[in-house]
């Protein structure tokens, strides 16, 4: 099954929040830390590319609603 744009911006942004929630957690030893920073930037490199093909769609759509 196919998720909306909508549905993997709001996924990726949970996920964020969770990641970072991880990260405020003192019991992780260095490794871990790195991974998840690295996971973190990933998610949030990809939350900027589904936000702006959002934003592409939009316009799009009242593009051609417009004509």
């Amino acid at each position: 099954m196919q998720r909306t744009l909508s549905e993997h911006i709001a996924y990726l942004e949970q996920k964020i929040a969770m990641l970072k929630k991880q990260l405020e957690e003192p019991e992780r030893v260095a490794s871990e830390q790195n991974e998840i920073e690295i996971d973190l930037g990933i998610a949030e490199r990809a939350l900027a590319h589904f936000r702006r093909a959002f934003d592409f769609e939009q316009r799009l759509k009242k593009s051609l609603s417009d004509s």
